[in-house]
């Protein structure tokens, strides 16, 4: 009939609305997971998007301020870095310190003034130069006890040493370090990956024109004459003493210049080319090929180093063996990882391949900076392998000896068996004795 089929569809539809009800959630028959309702999706993409925007707005502040290498760094106040002059460069600007500490009466008072050497404050001056921009002179973040250990002193002298620059108007402190606010930590946690709630001050050193006027040039060494190559060597020739011709030989005098036998002096001989002499030289010698372990060293650092990827790799084999360091010991995961603790420590930051020109030279004086005549990490590894290994042998042994030293089952039968026989006839004797 028409009126029950409605009914019926009525029922069916009713009844499959039941199942995904909004008003009463019930679990799916299949999976027994709770369906999410509208708002709580709503809820949930709303909180998404808030975190992403919060997260975009701390990417955009780091990249705002100027963020660069291992620590966060307090951001300078817009504008105050255009009032201060640049300076003359990192050698001119030591040479302009030292001078008007030693022949400027202002320089002088402010040394007398805050107790300090002329010593002490080119070291502090130095090592506040070696992490400035070498353009500019601005962008010192380091730390006063970075500052304190490369200049080898204490950091009330790095303090006084700063005073003193800021009275020459040589050093601007352009923000003090505190503790980094909400946003700050969360953006210094952002950048490098770490916990950081403390940021040193930010330092500019400078060369005003007061100070480039009044510092005079440096003193110019006078220049060598000219002299070609071949000057050179008749000059040589001239100074070498000659040998006497009259020699005993029969052909020294008087040949025949087209005779096969024709004798030629020695200090004829000796005005051949340089250049023939050093192919001769070259032709002779042979060389040796490098150690496979030196080879291997230097091919896991140039993995491991994007930098010294398109160099060859004979030239890395040279920089190591030049240093000093012995590969049978040292792998190339043992240089590379001392590399980047060094690096680390020092506050520093590798530059990429675009901003370098002689990777090989940079790799070179960056290992000269390192003591290498220690154990590598391997070797510390391995002795903590073999500490470890030892104390689980002796912790074995001790544990076999005392389970030998333990009763089995029998002798515990065995002697709970006496002390009840032991004392059964304890019991019969005081009954006896009543």
């Amino acid at each position: 009939m028409p009126g029950m089929a409605s009914h019926a569809n009525a029922c069916r539809k009713s009844a499959s609305t039941q199942l995904v009800s909004p008003t009463e959630p019930r679990s799916s028959a299949r999976g027994g997971t709770r369906i999410p309702q509208s708002s709580e999706v709503d809820a949930w993409e709303a909180s998404v998007y808030a975190a992403t925007q919060a997260i975009n707005e701390l990417h955009e502040y780091n990249r705002g301020t100027g963020q660069r290498g291992n620590s966060f760094t307090l951001p300078t106040t817009p504008g105050r870095e255009a009032a201060i002059p640049v300076w003359s460069g990192r050698i001119e600007w030591l040479r302009q310190v030292r001078h008007h500490i030693t022949h400027n009466t202002i320089g002088q008072a402010a040394l007398t003034t805050h107790s300090i050497s002329i010593e002490r404050i080119m070291a502090v001056a130095a090592a506040h130069a070696r992490f400035a921009d070498s353009t500019t002179g601005r962008g010192v973040t380091a730390s006063r006890q970075l500052i304190a250990h490369h200049a080898g002193v204490s950091l009330s002298v790095v303090n006084r040493a700063r005073r003193v620059l800021k009275t020459l108007h040589m050093g601007i402190e352009l923000e003090r370090g505190r503790t980094l606010r909400t946003h700050e930590y969360m953006a210094a946690e952002l950048h490098h990956g770490g916990q950081q709630h403390q940021a040193a001050s930010v330092w500019a050193l400078s060369s005003p024109k007061h100070i480039v006027d009044t510092t005079p040039p440096p003193a110019s060494r006078p220049q060598r004459p000219h002299r070609t190559r071949a000057t050179r060597r008749l000059a040589r020739h001239r100074t070498r003493p000659q040998q006497p011709t009259t020699a005993t030989h029969p052909q020294a005098t008087g040949a025949d210049t087209l005779s096969p036998s024709t004798y030629v002096p020695t200090h004829i001989l000796s005005l051949r080319s340089t250049h023939q002499r050093a192919h001769a030289r070259h032709t002779t010698s042979t060389r040796q090929p490098r150690p496979l372990h030196l080879q291997r060293a230097a091919a896991t650092l140039a993995s491991r180093s994007p930098v010294l990827a398109h160099d060859h790799i004979g030239h890395i084999c040279d920089t190591l063996h030049a240093v000093g360091i012995d590969t049978t010991h040292w792998t190339g995961h043992d240089i590379a990882h001392t590399l980047d603790r060094d690096t680390r420590e020092r506050g520093w930051t590798w530059p990429t391949t675009d901003h370098i020109e002689a990777p090989v030279a940079l790799l070179r004086w960056r290992l000269t900076q390192i003591n290498w005549t220690g154990p590598s990490p391997t070797q510390l590894r391995a002795t903590a392998d073999a500490e470890r290994r030892r104390e689980q042998a002796a912790r074995r042994t001790a544990i076999a000896q005392r389970n030998a030293t333990q009763a089995t089952h029998g002798q515990r039968q065995a002697a709970l068996a006496q002390i009840r026989r032991t004392l059964d006839h304890t019991t019969h004797q005081r009954v006896d004795l009543r």
